[in-house]
């Protein structure tokens, strides 16, 4: 009987054939250990195959998509264009200004005060607030505000306070922004400061809908600041019959020329049209083309007789709480300079 303690003594045959089966043995662990770590190899491909796969395949959507992505930036830079163009610039603050008190001015309302203050510059445009004060009538400041909603530039409306007076007119506290792109010098400051941190989250992108303005619409609606008005009017029909004249409609709407004085004015002109004289006036750089029966003035003038050479109006004027007193003047002719002065300004037609 063999015995592993007398291997040595074994005979040749038995230690060949005992070599050769543990030879054997060596030879299948190695091979186990092999087909193992083959195994584990062939497992990672797998995953990794399915996850390349899986890459692949959002690849290809998201690459499916791009033409559509590619139209979406094309319209963003579209609508970011056209956004930006609504601000000026530094130059074109100027022509805004402008455009606001001429707004005013056709509604017949009057800037007691116009204070622009210092600019305020924001991560991508700069605000520029200002101090207004204005007088007229309650229709005639919702007909502003809807003129200053449909201006080419942004302009908005802030801290507004509307008070009462006793001549019928409404005064006006607000604070108006304007906005305009930073110049070079406020961009460099802006560069310098840290942006604030913005969470990470995916953008989704749609077109605004286009802003329309819509027109002021509450002139037929009663003012609510007239009530206190009907006591007042009671008391210039009592005055009226003491002496002096009816006092004037303090609830309609102002023309534009009664936001000008009557020295600033100055006729260079008329026509006639459709078998009616109509005189030219110039205010300032424009002239405005006034009927028999329109308001000019401060003073609730208004035209009585228009021929070649003058403008006949009536004004009414009251002292204190004592009658209305009316007072009558013309405006004649200015011959000299009157031709340049037409040619060069628009001919608008004042608003009855």
């Amino acid at each position: 009987m063999l015995r592993l303690k007398k291997a040595s003594l074994w005979p040749l045959p038995a230690r060949l054939a005992s070599a050769a089966l543990t030879a054997a043995l060596v030879a299948a662990l190695l091979h186990l250990a092999w087909l193992h770590g083959l195994l584990a190899a062939v497992q990672a491909a797998q995953g990794e195959e399915a996850r390349l796969r899986t890459t692949y395949l959002q690849a290809q959507a998201r690459a499916g998509r791009l033409p559509g992505w590619r139209e979406q930036q094309r319209r963003a830079g579209a609508e970011l264009a056209r956004l930006e163009w609504q601000l000026p610039n530094s130059q074109q603050m100027a022509a805004l200004l402008s455009d606001i008190n001429a707004a005013g001015q056709s509604r017949g309302v009057q800037f007691t005060l116009f204070k622009p203050g210092l600019p305020q510059p924001q991560a991508y445009y700069v605000a520029l607030p200002i101090a207004v004060q204005l007088r007229g009538a309650y229709h005639a400041m919702g007909e502003l505000m809807a003129d200053l909603a449909r201006l080419r530039r942004i302009v908005t409306v802030h801290e507004l306070a509307l008070t009462g007076g006793k001549d019928g007119m409404l005064t006006l506290d607000a604070v108006l922004h304007a906005y305009r792109l930073p110049d070079a010098q406020e961009r460099a400051a802006l560069a310098r400061v840290p942006p604030l941190p913005i969470q990470q989250a995916p953008l989704a992108w749609r077109v605004l809908p286009d802003f329309i303005p819509l027109p002021y619409a509450g002139t037929a609606l009663p003012d609510p600041f007239a009530a206190p008005l009907q006591a007042q009017q009671a008391q210039q029909a009592q005055q009226a019959a003491r002496g002096g004249v009816a006092g004037p409609d303090l609830r309609r709407p102002r023309a534009a020329l009664e936001s000008v004085a009557l020295p600033a004015l100055s006729m260079v002109g008329s026509v006639r049209h459709a078998g009616r004289l109509s005189a030219l006036l110039l205010a300032g750089q424009r002239v405005y083309r006034v009927e028999v029966g329109q308001h000019l003035g401060q003073d609730h003038g208004v035209v009585t007789a228009i021929s070649e050479q003058a403008v006949q109006y009536r004004e009414l004027l009251r002292e204190a709480d004592g009658p209305w007193r009316e007072r009558r003047g013309s405006l004649g002719l200015q011959v000299a300079g009157s031709a340049g002065a037409a040619a060069k300004a628009s001919l608008p037609e004042a608003a009855p």
